[in-house]
């Protein structure tokens, strides 16, 4: 009776680990945005100054800023998130006057290439 006790109670220890046991681990996506950018006021167009991405899985921080190979006020954006499923950005136009600067919010978008105006 005490090694069928002892027997149970040792099936029981081993199987405690197993239960215990952190799911596995899933592997990150990363998932980028990128393209041009272009701040347009009427008809003057104007070099963004700052851009935000914000992704749906609440992660956010500021893309990488590099002229484009078009016009002095056009700029090339990215930004890589993990498991991201959507971006928006926060366009910093207007240049550095306080008085005309204004942050304009995209739409969500998938990520890829967006090229995108941002009318301010």
């Amino acid at each position: 009776m005490r090694l069928m006790k002892a027997a149970t109670v040792a099936a029981a220890l081993v199987a405690v680990p197993t239960l215990l046991a952190a799911p596995a681990a899933q592997a990150l996506t990363p998932q980028t945005v990128f393209g041009t950018l272009t701040c347009k006021k009427g008809s003057q167009n104007s070099a963004p100054t700052v851009v935000l991405v914000q992704s749906a899985n609440g992660e956010s921080g500021w893309a990488k800023v590099s002229d484009g190979t078009g016009p002095n006020w056009s700029k090339n954006y990215r930004y890589t998130a993990n498991d991201a499923g959507q971006f928006r950005l926060v366009v910093g136009c207007g240049g550095n006057d306080p008085e005309k600067k204004k942050g304009v919010v995209t739409a969500w978008m998938k990520p890829g290439r967006h090229n995108v105006t941002a009318n301010f």
